[in-house]
């Protein structure tokens, strides 16, 4: 069964970076992201003024939209590179 885990009241650039920090997720891994909070991200990053790249990645995580709709509004899906 898939895990997933809270970054707090909002997934945001800021919280996926602390995140990755704290829990050290290895580059390579994948967060998988709700649709709604992928488009969220996006829409931030773009905001802000950086680049974005596509495929969309922080700290050398790829940032994945959830296709299948299994990851709830809030939570990411960690997924370890030789799972993916």
């Amino acid at each position: 069964m898939s895990e997933y885990v809270s970054l707090g009241k909002r997934v945001s650039v800021s919280a996926i970076r602390d995140y990755l920090f704290v829990k050290k997720i290895d580059k390579g891994d994948s967060l998988i992201l709700n649709i709604a909070d992928y488009e969220h991200v996006l829409e931030e990053i773009k905001k802000s003024g950086e680049p974005v790249d596509i495929p969309l990645n922080i700290f050398g995580v790829l940032i994945v939209k959830d296709r299948n709709g299994d990851v709830p509004i809030g939570k990411v899906q960690i997924v370890e590179d030789d799972k993916m």
